[in-house]
Order: structure tokens, then sequence, then C-alpha cells
């Protein structure tokens, strides 16, 4: 039977072509898909590994893109030109839609939310996005809602890189067929190639680093696309045999097993957990790809069993449920409407509501008759539509100024960024002075000397940078916006290498997102303390995040390794700052002037206070 799809403008993640013959339950493993990434967006806590769908949208585009090279390259209709047309037209009319009304509707709504967002939409339409994100330290499992309404586009980064390079990837084919005379060969040389892709990211693997580089990059997520492509590449109708006999009756066996363990690993998975990494993924992507050859047997009739209504149309639309989960989400929790009742559900009915709205559009837009939805009320849509779009357009050619992103991951706004600007500036100046002062002004506590004390910190501590050379100035500060803990530990080096590391180091770390409840957020402080030796005075600043999963956390986990070590001192900066709210700008988590003021004293009196007892500690013992 033929597609009854195919005669619409679909929208959507690589489609059946028009040509070829539809196969059933391809739109149910899109469903399957899209219900993973969805319920990872929303509940990250409890369907942990949801993301796992995104692996299976690689799968299905590498082998529905190669399935319709093939046929088209075999019947003499493969084209170049018409082959990018029909992946612009098939990609970009939804996204941008998506992009410019969200950044109109946020204008309206949250216009702190998108004053840095220029530079992130263009990295989106010009399909480098997932690169952006890494250069953005963009940690997916650390940011979730937080990050931006885009967040979840680095996806769409590698599919656009796929489908630019793909022709290349089929000429070889088609050259290996040629010399070969066997299409299976040219399939083999494309599953070799994802073979070869497919163990960078165990390899590249190190514990405690950060996994922004694995998760986003196209060289560590291209082997789902070619293994696909593999499978379209070598796919032949299935034979005749029946669900009774011993093969089909194995192949349904594998295919509920496998479903199971890829439920289990939606639920089970933690993006967090080096298991991901060290092939677990891998593991889970050669799972799609099973279930994707049982179901295009058409022999065994899985397919037609699961192409039933509800997953056809989720599968039709998972492209624009995709594209509008985290605009949706991420606006929620801006607004902190995910403070009420049942926000989840409401988020939920709103992304199907937006995405029945795009169909709508793009079915206008294209010109074909709509049969469920009255061509006034399309027309109305339209021009609110129109009216939304071109604010956002308007907005991304004059009002998004580039402002960086802070170390909560929410957008700084401008007067701060001001002020970070200035510290980052006056910073490289004055951090050349080599300048050594005692300090004290703490009463009952005896002269101590803070010569040299090195800084390292976010943009919390630089915020404050001025205010803490007043009151240490002696030291060295070395803080920037988005700073990890570990990327701490490079400091350290550089500082030691140029033999400014002394015996005093501040360290003000914790806030851009977890250093503990992960081993690999463990084994990077552990690195760093072991790094700096138990000789020199550490002295760790507490961080307050009240809205970000991981303050308890950290700070928990600050006064353990503070109770382990003598020689590391918190700065309880999350006691004082919790009691005055009225010390912090309006993201919540830097400190304003009063702020900043006040933290640079709580650094100096914490240090002074510290270092003294340990004086007469010390003047005691040799007596």
């Amino acid at each position: 039977m033929k597609n009854s799809y195919s005669k619409k403008m679909l929208y959507g993640i690589e489609q059946n072509s028009p040509a070829q013959q539809y196969i059933p339950g391809l739109d149910a493993l899109r469903t399957f898909a899209i219900i993973g990434v969805t319920l990872f967006h929303i509940f990250p806590d409890t369907v942990k590994g949801g993301y796992l769908g995104v692996s299976l949208f690689f799968v299905l585009t590498g082998y529905l893109l190669a399935y319709t090279s093939k046929s088209e390259w075999e019947t003499g209709s493969f084209n170049l030109i018409d082959y990018y047309i029909k992946r612009i037209k098939r990609i970009y009319p939804s996204l941008l839609i998506v992009v410019f009304t969200t950044v109109g509707i946020y204008h309206f709504l949250a216009p702190d939310a998108i004053l840095a967002i220029r530079s992130e939409v263009l990295s989106v339409i010009l399909g480098y996005n997932n690169w952006w994100q890494i250069t953005q330290n963009a940690d997916y499992f650390t940011r979730i809602t937080n990050a931006s309404p885009f967040t979840h586009l680095w996806f769409m980064g590698i599919e656009l890189q796929y489908y630019l390079a793909w022709p290349v990837i089929f000429l070889i084919y088609t050259r290996t067929v040629r010399l070969r005379g066997k299409s299976a060969d040219g399939a083999i040389f494309i599953a070799v190639l994802g073979i070869v892709t497919a163990v960078l990211m165990p390899m590249m693997y190190q514990s405690g680093q950060d996994i922004t580089r694995l998760y986003y990059g196209t060289d560590t997520r291209v082997y789902a696309l070619l293994f696909g492509a593999a499978m379209g590449l070598y796919s032949k109708d299935g034979k005749n045999i029946t669900m009774l006999g011993g093969y089909g009756l194995i192949k349904f066996l594998v295919f509920a097993l496998l479903l199971i363990m890829v439920i289990a690993a939606y639920w089970l998975m933690d993006g967090e957990n080096a298991f991901t990494y060290q092939g677990g993924m891998l593991i889970i992507t050669v799972a799609f790809c099973i279930l994707l050859d049982i179901i295009a047997d058409h022999s065994l009739n899985i397919g037609k069993y699961l192409d039933i209504s509800p997953f056809r149309w989720i599968g039709k639309r998972s492209y624009g449920i995709f594209l509008w989960q985290y605009p949706v989400i991420f606006l929620f929790n801006h607004k902190e409407w995910n403070q009420q009742p049942f926000y989840e559900l409401i988020e939920l009915t709103a992304i199907i509501l937006l995405t029945i709205w795009l169909d709508a559009v793009l079915m206008y837009i294209s010109r074909y008759k709509l049969s469920y939805i009255g061509n006034r009320l399309v027309i109305i849509q339209c021009a609110v539509f129109m009216v939304i779009t071109v604010s956002g357009i308007s907005l991304m050619g004059y009002g998004c100024k580039e402002i960086v992103v802070s170390a909560s991951n929410k957008k700084i706004d401008t007067q701060l960024q001001a002020k970070l600007a200035e510290n980052t500036a006056a910073l490289e100046e004055q951090n050349n002075l080599n300048n050594q002062t005692d300090i004290t002004d703490v009463p009952d506590v005896p002269q101590v000397k803070l010569d040299g004390a090195i800084c390292i910190g976010d943009s919390v501590m630089l915020g404050s940078a001025t205010e803490i050379r007043q009151a240490l100035p002696a030291s060295y500060i070395d803080a920037e916006v988005s700073r990890y803990v570990g990327g701490a530990l490079d400091v350290a080096k550089r500082l030691n290498g140029q033999g400014r590391l002394g015996n005093i180091i501040v360290i003000a770390l914790g806030t851009n997102g977890p250093i503990a409840g992960q081993e690999r957020y463990e084994a990077q402080t552990r690195e760093l303390l072991a790094y700096l030796g138990s000789e020199r005075q550490i002295f760790w600043v507490n961080v307050y995040c009240p809205d970000l999963k991981w303050q308890n956390v950290n700070n928990e986990y600050l006064a353990k390794i503070a109770a382990q070590h003598r020689n590391i001192t918190i700065v309880d900066w999350y006691s004082l700052i919790s009691k005055h709210p009225e010390w912090l700008v309006k993201d919540g988590i830097h400190p304003n002037d009063e702020g900043t003021v006040q933290y640079a004293k709580l650094l100096h009196d914490s240090m002074v206070q510290a270092l003294a007892a340990q004086t007469v500690i010390v003047h005691h013992e040799k007596e």
C-alpha cells in the first residue's frame, strides 16, 4: 500500500519517500523515540535514559535516507540538487517557524531570556549548534531546562551536517557497487565506517571528564546514522516466513526482549554514568538497529500490528513535538510556572497544541486543503503567526544583544555583564602585580600573612573581583564565566608552571554544575585536591543557587571533604547570602554591589580567622 501521507508536505525527521513502499511500524518507532525524549525533558530525574530516543531518531534518519537514495539511484532519478532541495523543504520550514515564533513569544513573555540568543540561533540555522554548545561547555545533563529554549537543537546540528555529507558517503557506496558488482559490499563499507566511529566515544572517554564533547560531538554520534544507512542500503523485502515458523518466532521473541531492555534503559541509563559512554549507548543503538530490522521484515508483520492510529499520529508529528519541547519547558521554568500543580501535564498539552498549530500552518502554506480545521481559523492563526514570527526575526536583527552566559546558565543582565567585563579586564592588569601585604582587621586574632593567595573561581567570584582585591591586596584572581570544577586543575597547573601557585588557595566553584553525586564529578574534585596537596591551605567557597538541583549536593560534599582534610576550610557563603537575598541581582545567584562587598569581607574574615587559629595551634605545639 502506498503511503497515504506521501502527497502532503510532510515535516519531520526523514520520512518515507513517496516513491517507496510504506514500511509499517516505522511511525511506532518514531513514537517510541519521541516519547523517551519528551519524558526525559519533562521528568529528567525519573526517566533518566529517555535521551536515548535521540539515537533511535539517528538510526531511522540514516536508514530512510539511504533507502530512498538507493532506490532513486537504481532508477536513475537521484539528483544532487533535488536531494538538497528535498532536505531543505523537510527540515527548515518547521525549524524556522519554531525558532522565530519562539523568539517572538519570548519577546512578549520573557524578554530577559533572549538577550544572548542571536549567536545560538545562527548556530541552529546554519547547522553547527552541537559544536557551538561544546564551546559553551553546555553540559546537557547538568543544565537540563535552565540553559536556553534551544538547548535540544544540538540534535539538528548533527542531522544537518550528516545531510550535507551524505552525498559524498553515498558516492563512495555507488563507486564500490560498480567496482565490486554487489550492493552488499557497499553497505558493508558504510557499516565498517560506522564501527570505526562507534569506538571513538569509548576510546575518548576518561573518568572524571566533562562528557559534553562526547555527547554532542558529530564524530562520536554519527555511528548511529551510519548503522542505519548500512541497513537501508542492504535492505530487501522480507521472505515469506510465518510467525509460527521457528526463525520467525525467534525474531518475535528477540523483538520483545530488546523492547523490554530499551524500556528499562529509558528508566535506568543515567546520562552521567560512565557506562553510557564506555559502551552503553552503543549497545542500545545496536538494539535499535535490530528492532528496526525486525520491523522492516514484511513477512513477520510486526510493523503492521504496531501501525495503529495513535502511533501513526505521533510518529508523523514527532519532529514538531521535538522542536517545541524546550521552548515550552524552558518558559515554564523561567516564569516559575513549574511551581503549579500538574504543570507537567500543562507543558505536554502546550507542546501538543503547538505541534497541531504548526501542522496546520505548514499545510496552509503548502496550499493543500485542510480536512480537519476550517480555512478561516487557519487564516487567523497564520496572521497571528506572522506577527509573532516577524517580531522574532526583527529581534534577531536588532534587539538581541550578545550577553555572556552566567554561572547558573541563565542570561546575565546588562549591568552585571558590564561589571564582569570590566573586572575581567582589570584582573589581567592587576594580576601582573606581585605586591605582598600583611592583612588583618579582625579583632582578637594574631597578625597573619595572606601573601600570594591564589583565587580560582567562576562568575560569582569574577563579579566580586574588585572587592576581593581590596580585601586581599596580595591576591591573584583567575575567575571566568561558566567555569566548572574540571577547569580548575588546568588553571592550577598553569599557575604552578609560572611559579605563582603559593600556599594559600581560594576556590569558588560548584555553581555551574555538580561536583558530587557522580563518580566523574567527584573524580575531578579529588584530582584537583591531590594536585594542590595537603601542605597548602585551601579555602573553598560553598555555593548558593537554590533553583539548581546540585546546590545541596555540592555543599554537603564540600562539608564532607573539609571534615576529611585538615587543610581545607569552607567559606560559608551559602549561610550568609541565604539570609540576605537583597544582596543578589535578579538571577538570584550573583551578588549585587552590596553583595560583592559582603562576599569579599566573608572571604577575608574566614581566611584570617582560620589561619590565625592554625598559628595559635602551631605556637602551642612548639611550646
